[in-house]
Formats: C-alpha cells, sequence, structure tokens
C-alpha cells in the first residue's frame, strides 16, 4: 500500500512591512487618483463644450433638434427596468424626451449665444490637464505596479536570483527617474526665469503647467526605490492580477 503524501502547509498570510509608510503611501495614491479623477471630468467637459461651439455656433436648424428628440425617445424606451418597474407608455415616453430634448436644446443655444466665440482658453488648458494626467497615471502605475516591464526577462533567470534581478532593475528605474527629475527641475526653473505664461490662459505660468514632470519623477522614484528595498529583503507585497485595458 503506498504511503499517502502529507499535506501542503498551509500558506503564510502575507504581514506589510512599515505599515505606517504603506498607509501614507494608500493616503498618497487616493490623493492622485481623486485628483486625477476631478481634472479628467474638467477636461471632459472643456473639450465637450469646444466641440458643441464649433459645431452648433453658428448653426441653427431644425433637424438637430429633431434628432436629438429621435435619440431621446429611443434612449427613455430602450433604457434598462429595474424589477418591479414598469416602462412608461408611450405618451408618458414622448412627454419626457420632449423635456429632455428642450433642456438640452435650451442649454446649447444659450451657452452659444452667451458665448459665440467659446472658450478660447478651454483647448490649451486641456492640453495642460491631459499633461497632469497622463504623469499623475503614471505615478499611480507605479504604486499599483502596473506599470510597463519586461517580463520575458524574468525567465531566463534562475528562481534564486530573481528577486535580486527585480530589486536592481527597480534600483535603475528608481535611478533613471532621480535623473529625470533632474531634469524636469532645471526646466521648471528655467521657465519661472523666463515668466512665460500659457497662449490664451495669461493666469497660468508655464512653469506651474511643467510642474507635473518632477511631481511625477520624485514621486516614482521614490516608490521604486521602495519597492527596490522590499524585492531584495523578500518583503515585497504579492503581485496581483491585472486584467489588460
Amino acid at each position: 500500500m503506498a504511503p499517502m503524501s502529507e499535506p501542503a502547509p498551509p500558506a503564510q498570510e502575507w504581514v506589510p512591512t512599515y505599515p505606517a509608510i504603506r498607509r501614507v503611501d494608500e493616503v498618497w495614491f487616493k490623493a492622485e487618483r481623486l485628483t486625477c479623477g476631478a481634472m479628467f471630468v474638467v477636461m471632459a467637459l472643456m473639450v465637450f463644450a469646444s466641440v458643441i461651439t464649433e459645431v452648433f455656433g453658428n448653426r441653427r436648424e431644425w433637424i438637430d433638434v429633431v434628432g436629438l428628440m429621435l435619440v431621446c425617445v429611443v434612449g427613455v424606451r430602450t433604457r434598462a427596468v429595474k424589477d418591479g418597474e414598469q416602462r412608461p407608455s408611450w405618451p408618458a415616453s414622448l412627454g419626457l424626451a420632449a423635456a429632455v430634448t428642450v433642456v438640452i436644446a435650451g442649454a446649447v443655444w444659450a451657452y452659444t449665444e452667451r458665448y459665440p466665440g467659446g472658450f478660447i482658453w478651454a483647448q490649451k488648458l486641456a492640453l495642460v490637464m491631459m499633461i497632469w494626467v497622463s504623469l499623475l497615471g503614471a505615478s499611480m502605475a507605479t504604486y499599483d505596479r502596473s506599470h510597463l516591464a519586461l517580463e520575458m526577462g524574468e525567465k531566463l533567470w534562475p528562481a534564486a536570483a530573481l528577486r535580486w534581478v527585480k530589486a536592481v532593475a527597480h534600483g535603475v528605474t528608481s535611478a533613471f527617474c532621480v535623473a529625470a527629475l533632474a531634469v524636469s527641475i532645471h526646466l521648471v526653473l528655467q521657465q519661472r526665469h523666463e515668466g512665460h505664461t500659457i497662449v490664451a490662459v495669461e493666469w497660468l505660468p508655464t512653469w506651474v503647467a511643467f510642474l507635473a514632470m518632477p511631481y511625477a519623477f520624485a514621486s516614482m522614484a521614490l516608490r521604486f526605490a521602495a519597492q527596490m528595498v522590499t524585492t531584495a529583503a523578500d518583503q515585497a507585497a504579492p503581485a496581483e492580477e491585472h486584467l489588460p485595458t
């Protein structure tokens, strides 16, 4: 009779090191995510307002109102109905769609009449916010450890040396971020000395718009350095599964 194999020992639960620092980093990450989300919403609204101006600034056609009405009717009739809720009748649907059409068409008319040229500064400010959103996203990706990495390289190293290779890679990346931080600080100081402002956004100095660069590189340098230490000490948090986006 073959001997029974012993059950595998239960996996030990990971205990975070430096919990206070990790908590600060988590709060920091949430603040970045909130700021990034707010900027993205504002940027989307400004771009939408710019498109409205370009399309309807000099256009007053009833066919547009009819098309909007049809879209609203389709939206009202095809929206998801909750359990126990009855879909409104056709007269009620047409009335609701007409009300929504009047509100949207009236808002577009009021906006284009009040600001016939739109907000000239909206596109420039949206570009500045795009820079901030992209760099904040890079910093958040470093926190999530979802940044780009050459995973094929991990297959080439023996398992015993893998964490040391990863630690060295994090250290090199952190050093690169420090170098980029020095360059970005020099750029910001130069822009501040020259005193330029963003075209069409005279109240926004150029150096303020570029502050996202030193911030992001400093944040990534700190986080990669921390990952280097925890990886070398074999105390890094377990890797999470990240679905492709």
